[in-house]
């Protein structure tokens, strides 16, 4: 990947940015500072992630994931839990969430880097920090057709919502079941996060004018601080 670009700045398309963003970071950044169009990728990552999570419920064994869920939960629980538990209340609440979660990651990540920004003389706006939240999402996009290959090859609509991803540290490494106190946090953390936070570094040292090794620990704080606290919290369940 390019981490360096001394071109003079132009004016890029979304589209054409969308695609770039995945191999010329520093180029696609410096061309998206005048106007970052946070829009388009936020639109994009919300169509492809409701075109998934539709199509997962319309395929799935419905009666086979609710035996799933019901098992991990506790006997007086479940006679409750399966009266409303239907494929049509599974597929809204899950689609509603999905869809509200991901526009409010970059609304909460775009305050942040602006507060962070101002103080460190070189503000940049809420404008383009939800921008620079959502362009280096774009990873996720992959997530897409690895969902859709993982459909396509279920057995017999039988594909539990996590395995929806396969590059999720709990899909690669860890393979814990529903029940494990780290499952939601393995599941959550995939190799896109990883280029996420890497985008995020490029993307900051970019419009904010800073170091690298600024930009480095400015990024790293949120997510240390999130998925430390979640992985301490999961281990004193553990123990």
């Amino acid at each position: 990947m390019e981490l360096t670009n001394n071109a003079p700045t132009v004016g890029a398309s979304p589209a054409s940015a969308f695609t770039t963003m995945l191999y010329e970071p520093t180029a696609t950044f410096q061309r998206l500072e005048a106007k970052p169009r946070g829009w388009f990728p936020t639109i994009l990552l919300m169509v492809s992630t409701a075109a998934l999570t539709l199509w997962y419920f319309s395929m799935v064994d419905f009666a086979w994931l609710l035996d799933q869920m019901l098992a991990i939960m506790k006997p007086e629980e479940r006679e409750q839990a399966a009266k409303f538990m239907s494929r049509n209340m599974m597929q809204i609440s899950s689609l509603v969430s999905s869809l509200l979660m991901l526009p409010l990651f970059f609304a909460l990540l775009g305050v942040y880097l602006m507060i962070v920004s101002k103080a460190l003389s070189h503000g940049i706006s809420f404008g383009k920090g939800f921008a620079l939240a959502a362009w280096s999402s774009v990873p996720a996009i992959l997530l897409f057709p690895l969902g859709a290959m993982q459909i396509l090859m279920a057995s017999g609509g039988q594909l539990s919502f996590s395995e929806l991803n396969p590059v999720s540290l709990n899909q690669l490494l860890f393979h814990y079941d529903m029940t494990h106190p780290l499952s939601t946090l393995m599941d959550t953390l995939n190799l896109t996060t990883f280029w996420n936070i890497f985008l995020l570094v490029i993307g900051f040292q970019v419009w904010a004018k800073v170091k690298r090794s600024t930009a480095i620990l400015v990024v790293l704080v949120p997510f240390a601080l999130i998925y430390g606290g979640w992985f301490a919290y999961g281990m004193s369940k553990v123990a």
